[in-house]
């Protein structure tokens, strides 16, 4: 090749060669080559010719349309704030968002430019060879290029490379529009394929083609892994009513497959997860598959854990089971966040790593990673198995249908509750619409809706289904480190754990705790808090409240201009929500009334309401908040 007569080489995927067109799968083609290069002819074996085969790169890609709602600025804020984070890049080096032409990008020219689009793409990109590769920035605009290519447009799009989890990728985000300003459809097909085909082409363009020896390296590799492996799922196909029968003589060129496939189920046996029944059958456990797959997931959780634990510099003795289960039985644990980070970013598993009260250090699978966005390290929670009680729309569309004959309709909902706004019911339609699709209710012809009178049981049933994206119930204990805890002016965690009069005993956080508490109580002593006694009350948490929440009102009078109000102690309160502000003894929200504003105690929900009128009853410790508009739900 020279520069007067370039030519560039094009892989394509490999297709049956009968003439049917059909494109084989991975593990076929490599079947058909063993078999290919080692037939022989006639009634006399011969020795095989090896004829080298040659198979394409495997890269993964993971497509999410996310449509911009009124919500959509601040997820896409948090997204790019979570993909750019340096805690994903390589070792010393500064997380960085890239695009086509910069090597790096600014967030927020990016934000403003996508903040009208109707929907974003979130790609994620991951080669199963990645680590061979330099670097993916170059690998990831060919990619770009040629998806550019494809759908006739150029993109506008931002990527960083993450390095934190066994196998390197990318996350892209794509905004949802062409270069002409008109809304970007990618059709599903290319999605399905297209982009994977596309990847998988660069790839083995970067690194070259994998060859037979190669393929059949990583197989033999996979005859003593505890995870489910290609060898598991041949088996599995192989199988009839559980029973695999390798005494047959296998097919000319076919031998080393066949093996492998005797080496990986003596394994399982050994392992337990099968039984020789015969000559050359056995017998596969019926949760084989589950077990395995289990099995891969508890390797890669321990290799985190580890890591983590050795990153903190902490040791703890391995008594007991370092992995939390979250099931019905489990008690919830308390302790400080050593680490948070993400367990498998393609199918976003985040995890946290507690320092527990019991001495123990333990590993906590979180779900989803915007469940953990703002937990931080050091902070103090408390993680136990999730509630999957009926949501408060369930209870009030069986409370509807109830006394409609088992019928609901956005009609009816407004007849019973007159406040109700119109986007208010159609949330309610849309948990419906949820339960529909697994048959949990049925829609009629006039929009209404047959509701089974185990409704509120099926929508418990259907939550612990998809449970998967949130397994843990997490509540913040103190966002305040400990090390902070015992100077500070106002009721903090550490307060509470001097009134239960509990004292710990072990090693670690729990030690760590003992010592924090003794230094709060001669604190709070020398502040005239409390007598020489050390007893705190709950008169004394409610004075350290007032003289925090006094100092705070008094600093942020001096800059919203208006009067700091507390809160009354019952009755109705109403203003505008503005910020949430963290202090020792939680979060509180800042309600902004024409003349003054006051300080609550912050509830998650009211995120959703940021700069909207907001009214609420106070009844005791809680209060019970709606829009002012009658939306009709409350936040207690």
């Amino acid at each position: 090749m020279n520069a007067e007569n370039p030519f560039h080489i094009k892989l394509g995927r490999i297709y049956a060669p009968n003439g049917t067109n059909k494109f084989v799968s991975f593990a076929n083609r490599i079947r058909r080559a063993a078999a290919k290069s080692s037939r022989s002819s006639g009634r006399v074996r011969q020795t095989p010719t090896i004829t080298q085969q040659y198979f394409s790169r495997r890269v993964i890609v993971k497509v999410n349309l996310v449509k911009m709602t009124k919500y959509g600025a601040d997820a896409q804020r948090h997204h790019l704030d979570y993909i750019q984070r340096d805690s994903a890049a390589r070792d010393g080096e500064e997380g960085k968002l890239y695009s086509r032409d910069d090597i790096f990008t600014d967030r927020d020219d990016f934000q403003t430019r996508g903040k009208d689009d109707r929907h974003q793409f979130r790609v994620i990109v991951s080669p199963e060879d990645g680590k061979e590769m330099g670097g993916l920035q170059h690998y990831t605009r060919s990619l770009m290029r040629q998806m550019e290519r494809d759908l006739e447009t150029k993109l506008d799009w931002v990527a960083a490379d993450h390095y934190d989890t066994e196998k390197p990728h990318t996350h892209i985000v794509i905004r949802g529009v062409k270069e002409n300003g008109k809304t970007l459809i990618i059709p599903r097909q290319y999605i399905s394929h297209g982009m994977r085909d596309a990847a998988e082409h660069i790839a083995t363009r970067e690194l070259g083609p994998i060859t037979q020896i190669d393929v059949a390296k990583k197989l033999a590799h996979q005859v003593k892994q505890e995870r489910f492996t290609a060898l598991d799922r041949d088996l599995s196909r192989r199988a009839h009513n559980h029973i695999v029968d390798l005494s047959k003589l296998p097919e000319d060129g076919a031998e080393w497959s066949h093996r492998l496939q005797k080496w990986r189920v003596k394994e399982l046996g050994r392992m337990g997860l099968a039984e020789k029944t015969g000559l050359g059958k056995w017998r596969l456990d019926e949760n084989f598959e589950r077990t395995l797959r289990r099995l891969g997931e508890r390797g890669d959780i321990l290799k985190t854990y580890h890591r983590a634990m050795h990153l903190a510099k902490i040791k703890r003795p391995m008594f007991t089971e370092p992995i939390y289960h979250p099931d019905e039985r489990a008690k919830p644990i308390t302790g400080k966040v050593i680490k948070k980070g993400v367990l498998d970013d393609v199918n976003d598993r985040s995890y946290l790593v507690i320092d527990t009260l019991s001495g123990d250090a333990l590993f906590v699978e979180t779900g989803r990673e915007a469940n953990i966005a703002q937990i931080k390290p050091g902070m103090i929670v408390m993680a136990g198995p999730q509630s999957y009680e009926p949501k408060q729309s369930d209870y009030t569309i069986a409370d509807i249908a109830s006394k409609r004959g088992g019928i609901y309709s956005p009609s009816h909902h407004e007849m019973s509750d007159p406040s109700a706004r119109e986007e208010y019911i159609k949330a309610h339609v849309r948990r419906l619409e949820a339960m529909r699709r697994k048959g949990h209710a049925r829609r009629n012809q006039d929009g209404s809706w047959q509701i089974p009178k185990d409704y509120l049981r099926r929508a418990s049933a259907y939550d612990k289904a998809n449970g998967f994206g949130n397994p843990v119930k997490l509540n913040v204990l103190s966002h305040i480190t400990l090390e902070d805890l015992p100077r500070s002016i106002g009721k903090t965690w550490l307060d509470t754990e001097l009134m239960s009069g509990q004292t710990l005993s072990g090693q670690g956080f729990a030690k760590d705790v003992e010592a924090a508490k003794v230094q709060r109580r001669q604190f709070l002593i020398n502040e005239k808090l409390i007598g020489k006694d050390g007893i705190v009350s709950d008169a004394v948490l409610e004075k350290l409240e007032k003289m925090d929440l006094g100092a705070l009102g008094k600093t942020l009078s001096s800059k919203m201009g208006k009067a700091y109000s507390p809160a009354p102690h019952s009755g109705q309160l109403s203003g505008t929500y503005r910020q949430a502000i963290v202090r020792p003894g939680g979060k509180y929200a800042v309600i902004e009334k024409s003349k003054e504003f006051t300080l609550v105690p912050w509830r998650e929900t009211m995120d959703r309401n940021l700069g909207k009128s907001i009214s609420g009853v106070i009844k005791g410790q809680t209060i019970s908040w709606t829009l002012t508009k009658g939306i009709g739900r409350g936040i207690s």
